[in-house]
């Protein structure tokens, strides 16, 4: 995907943003790329059954990327699905290679982690908030916004750290006082 109604689409989220703007029942023209190159596609927005003001498409987007890191990563998430652990997934690598990410805090961190190192909203917050709270964690990194709202309501002395990045995440976490 490259485009929505013209605007330019580099992540997931950029499409949502642009579909989520619509009245649900309204065409959106996307550019796609087939091969090496352009199709347009026109489909309808429907409702999001969850948020019936909001506009969602019938279609599931990820990106395609072929990531080589220094080391082998291999990870078991069990039976949890979903992108929303890509943050906390991309923090431990950094941990692996060697970073000191935590500084001696316990950290939990939650949000969907696109390739331009955008961390983009996830759901159940509250409720992820809510298990961090009861893990014992220090500090908890969420996506920036209603993610960020969300989580600070069951909070409950939980310091919530919202980030829009995966480098804001690095720095806020950077940023902490020496863990004694």
């Amino acid at each position: 995907m490259t485009a929505a109604n013209g605007k330019k689409v580099r992540t997931p989220a950029d499409l949502r943003r642009v579909v989520g703007r619509l009245k649900p029942g309204s065409p959106v023209a996307l550019t796609v790329r087939r091969g090496s190159g352009l199709q347009k596609v026109n489909v309808r927005t429907i409702a999001d059954p969850g948020r019936p003001a909001r506009s969602i498409i019938g279609v599931f987007i990820s990106q395609d990327a072929s990531i080589k890191l220094p080391l082998k990563v291999a990870i078991d998430a069990g039976n949890v699905g979903g992108p929303s652990a890509g943050l906390a997934f991309a923090l431990e690598v950094m941990e692996e290679l060697g970073r000191d990410v935590d500084r001696g805090y316990k950290v939990a961190a939650t949000g969907e982690l696109e390739l331009d190192g955008s961390v983009a909203p996830i759901g159940g917050a509250a409720q992820k908030t809510i298990g961090a709270r009861r893990a014992g964690v220090d500090v908890f990194l969420v996506p920036a916004g209603d993610n960020a709202r969300e989580a600070r309501t069951t909070a409950d002395g939980l310091r919530i750290i919202p980030v829009e990045t995966f480098q804001q995440a690095l720095r806020k976490l950077a940023t902490l006082p020496l863990k004694t």
